[in-house]
């Protein structure tokens, strides 16, 4: 998949799964799990790669949250930079950008 198509179709899943967000300013563990696991339904969706499959990585992508998206500038997370990382996080743990 070339940068510019994974970009489009990262900003589809982002417009799709914000729809889905109560967007307030804290995040639990529910909401955080609800959103991980839309993320994970567009990953398949998109790819034609088995859920099984994704949710082998996914405790690779949750790992890895503090130590990546953790580390950006507070005024640079959003809702839509988080459901960006897990997506394109998981395409990158599955080799397919």
């Amino acid at each position: 998949m070339n940068d510019r198509k994974a970009r489009r179709e990262t900003e589809k899943v982002v417009r799709k799964i914000l729809k889905l967000v109560d967007k307030s300013d804290s995040i639990g563990k529910n909401e955080f799990s609800a959103i991980n696991r839309k993320v994970m339904e567009y990953v398949t969706k998109n790819t034609g790669i088995s859920m099984d499959r994704v949710i082998q990585k996914m405790s690779t992508v949750i790992h890895d949250l503090p130590h990546e998206y953790g580390q950006i500038d507070e005024d640079m997370k959003s809702w839509e930079a988080l459901i960006a990382y897990l997506y394109l996080k998981y395409l990158r743990e599955l080799r397919v950008i």
